[in-house]
């Protein structure tokens, strides 16, 4: 029986489980390298938690930490397995979408929209999702097609207010 090698620090989030932010960097640039090599699509999904700091000044710690876990599982359940889902910081989530249009992608959005709210613990209503997404242009680096997803996502918080 092999024994499991454990995870640097910073590759696996303790909270979600999902993967961290050190590995988003290095799946970003091999995947962006990937679907330029063979021209597949790629689209990188980046979400954000609108409202967790209130939930966890009205509700407490503990309902936010829940509310981070189910969202973590809410995009875990939308992404196949050829998919990366990391939690990027406290209400940040990448997801990387192998071999996914960006039409594609706007289905999973919306999967992740309409389930979200859903998932989520009652007393919560507070609590939105956002979103942005992009896929690589030729010769674009992962970090430009990043900045435009990052693009999206601000303007979609935006929408919310």
């Amino acid at each position: 029986m092999e024994a499991s090698v454990p995870k640097p620090a910073g590759w696996e989030d303790p909270l979600t489980g999902l993967d961290g932010p050190d590995l988003w960097q290095r799946v970003l640039v091999a995947e962006v390298a990937r679907a330029a090599r063979y021209k597949r699509p790629l689209t990188v999904v980046l979400v954000d938690l609108d409202g967790l700091d209130a939930v966890a000044e009205s509700w407490g710690i503990d309902v936010a930490r829940h509310v981070v876990r189910e969202t973590a599982q809410c995009l875990r359940r939308a992404a196949r397995s050829s998919d990366y889902c990391v939690r990027l910081g406290t209400s940040r989530y990448g997801v990387v979408l192998t071999e996914t249009d960006e039409i594609t992608a706007i289905n999973f959005v919306e999967r992740v929209r309409e389930a979200g709210p859903r998932a989520m613990p009652k007393g919560t209503d507070g609590i939105r999702l956002s979103f942005g997404w992009s896929s690589p242009r030729p010769g674009e680096s992962a970090d430009t097609m990043v900045r435009r997803a990052e693009i999206r996502l601000l303007a979609d918080m935006a929408s919310a207010v």
